[in-house]
């Protein structure tokens, strides 16, 4: 996971540790002194920033999501809110096919289990960032794109559903490796036109 400039120094330091040590280790091996050790601090410098290892956890995946700029690419400069959203779609479909964050997810899927916690974190962080975040631009400027959506949240859902389909299940059970651009763009048009026929006013 990508450093970003961000934050200060210190906990710089501390996530890309922390980013290295999951990664490397899983999440229950990565034990906060082994990320502090890592990092060059001192477990107090530790948490004096972060709660806890889940609430660390959570700053990573937040900081992998801002790093990738697709908020950025919702809600962007062109005037057709459509295209943003078709090029949102493909950004979307390449993380969740992308080599890390398989790699995180199936992390969370065996770890949460006996660490309730880190599901949550991840939860906030990921899924549940990028609904809210697509939910408030179709509640802005879905009617405008001829869109009638009652429920943003649900219309939300409905769309990251989608794009998840079954290419991010067969990527994740190891069915199928890395897709190319051509099959993710595939994939992220046949969920637009699906989505923009079931919400066309």
């Amino acid at each position: 996971m990508a450093e970003d400039g961000g934050q200060d120094p210190k906990t710089r330091q501390i996530l890309n540790a922390a980013a290295a040590a999951f990664m490397e280790h899983g999440f229950g091996p990565a034990s906060v002194d082994l990320i502090a050790r890592n990092a060059g601090v001192s477990k107090a410098t530790v948490y004096t920033r972060f709660a806890s290892k889940e609430a660390m956890f959570e700053a990573v995946v937040e900081r992998e999501r801002q790093r990738r700029h697709l908020d950025d690419v919702l809600t962007g400069s062109h005037p057709d809110f459509e295209t943003r959203l078709r090029a949102w779609a493909t950004g979307m479909v390449q993380v969740f096919t992308d080599p890390i964050t398989t790699k995180v997810y199936r992390m969370v899927v065996a770890e949460s289990p006996r660490f309730p916690e880190l599901g949550r974190a991840f939860y906030r962080s990921a899924p549940q960032a990028s609904r809210k975040r697509l939910a408030r631009q179709l509640a802005e400027h879905g009617a405008a794109a001829g869109l009638a959506i009652d429920d943003p949240i649900q219309a939300a859902a409905d769309f990251i559903g989608l794009l998840r389909g079954d290419l991010q299940l067969r990527v994740l059970l190891d069915v199928e490796h890395q897709p190319d651009a051509d099959r993710i763009h595939a994939v992220a048009d046949h969920a637009v036109r699906l989505f923009l026929k079931a919400y066309r006013a």
